[in-house]
């Protein structure tokens, strides 16, 4: 009832994206090497900043949460909350090479 236009709701296999009056779609996220998680301190944080970019930057809903799951899993890297941050472009280059999550 109120102003809410979207919801978007993460977790470490994806997220679920629900626009006002839309339908809900899952888009999966970025399939992280074991071996490249040092930390998931700030990831739900570097999610949030790449989707709010993505929406600011007018971007098709899709290409806006991968950016988001791009942001989470570079931020993975470092047990800081801003230490692995890359810009978005390298962000989404590193999620292309370690693919993304099959959806189930």
């Amino acid at each position: 009832m109120g102003s809410m236009k979207l919801l978007v709701a993460y977790f470490p296999e994806g997220a679920v994206v629900l626009p006002r009056g839309g339908e809900a779609t899952f888009i999966p996220s970025v399939d992280v090497p074991p071996e490249k998680v040092i930390g998931a301190n700030g990831a739900g944080d570097a999610f949030a900043a790449g989707v709010i970019y993505g929406l600011h930057q007018n971007w098709p809903m899709e290409d806006t949460v991968r950016l988001g799951h791009a942001a989470a899993a570079v931020s993975l890297r470092s047990l800081g909350t801003t230490d692995a941050v890359l810009p978005v472009a390298e962000s989404l280059a590193l999620a292309k090479k370690w693919g993304w999550r099959i959806a189930a």
